[in-house]
């Protein structure tokens, strides 16, 4: 078991030439401008937006991961807010 090599897990490999690299690079180029396109979707103010998309674009992986629950925590109390009870206007004119 001590002998044991990743060699078939090699950069180097025979398989990965540029249009593979040019593949992922175009994945990754459409993630991180997803993520950009969903910041500018959300209801932040203008400084937690620019704030999110200089983390997404300065840290792209951790950045994306970081904003990864806040999106998914908007959308679902965007989603659920049916069921939430309407407030009570407190000053009520009989109008």
């Amino acid at each position: 078991m001590r002998d044991f090599i990743l060699t078939n897990f090699s950069v180097d490999a025979a398989k990965l030439n540029w249009q593979v690299h040019a593949c992922a690079l175009l994945v990754w180029a459409a993630t991180v401008y997803c993520t950009l396109w969903s910041i500018n979707q959300q209801p932040f103010n203008r400084r937690e937006r620019l704030s999110w998309s200089v983390i997404v674009i300065c840290v792209p992986l951790l950045g994306i991961l970081f904003y990864l629950p806040k999106a998914w925590y908007n959308a679902a109390t965007g989603a659920l807010s049916f069921w939430k009870k309407p407030k009570k206007n407190k000053k009520f004119y009989g109008y």
